[in-house]
């Protein structure tokens, strides 16, 4: 069934109304009818089946059914912290990462950040990727939004260790990779992860002092330069495995 944003408030009245961008996909693209059924989710993990009750200029009203079993929870909550890269890369790595079950997005400015942007060019940023990460999760079947912070500085990010169970640090110029299947023997269910990357210049020498003195497991990516998004990409996409609800159950 194809699935649909509602906020958590509209979701809520007797008859909610989807209205903008999503009542015209319905009506004019998927051409859905009085009597169809679509899925109806709110972001924070609630999803309903829903009767198309009308379809009017004004937009298309519904009647939610009885809420959808949970999805499982996930076994970590992960933050990706990746410094600031060119704007459209940004866009594209939200969905992305929204697709691989991220639970929290931290982008902050790096010294080689080529994007540094004033609080109110940050705002808007912040609010185009929040309705990416919408967008992403009809496609992905996932009901609960990834938290989408303010960009902050480098330090702030550090900060951030004191209250996460396990820290990584991914860095181009480290000679190994870091070895996750000893860190996971460790530390075999961590509740909460954070990964940092840096943006396209790779971070500074200073930084990486910065990450050292915060005793943050650091390594590469192995042999390859990759590009920062497909970076971010890689680090996810292991976490997950070793880690998260991609995990692989044996060594």
């Amino acid at each position: 069934m194809r699935r649909f944003y509602l906020p958590p408030e509209a979701l809520k009245t007797p008859e909610p109304i989807i209205s903008g961008p999503d009542a015209n996909h319905i009506k004019n693209v998927l051409r859905l009818k009085p009597g169809q059924t679509i899925v109806v989710f709110d972001g924070r993990g609630n999803a309903h089946e829903a009767v198309i009750n009308a379809i009017s200029a004004d937009g298309v009203a519904i009647s939610p059914g009885p809420a959808m079993p949970p999805a499982p929870d996930r076994s970590v909550k992960i933050t990706l912290a990746q410094a600031l890269l060119k704007s459209g890369k940004m866009d594209t790595l939200v969905r992305q990462i929204t697709e691989l079950g991220i639970a929290r997005w931290a982008p902050f400015i790096a010294e080689r950040s080529v994007s540094s942007p004033d609080p109110r060019r940050a705002d808007k940023k912040r609010a185009r990727w929040e309705t990416i990460a919408r967008e992403a999760l009809k496609q992905c079947r996932r009901n609960r939004m990834p938290e989408i912070g303010g960009v902050v500085g480098f330090d702030d990010i550090l900060k951030l260790t004191a209250d996460t169970d396990l820290s990584l640090i991914f860095y181009e110029s480290e000679r190994a990779p870091i070895d996750l299947l000893s860190l996971r023997e460790s530390m075999p269910r961590p509740e909460t992860l954070l990964i940092i990357l840096g943006p396209e210049g790779g971070f500074t020498e200073s930084e990486m002092e910065q990450a050292r003195a915060f005793n943050i497991p650091c390594g590469s990516l192995g042999p390859r330069i990759l590009r920062a998004e497909t970076a971010a990409l890689a680090a996810a996409a292991l976490v997950q495995f070793l880690f998260g609800d991609m995990r692989q159950k044996t060594p």
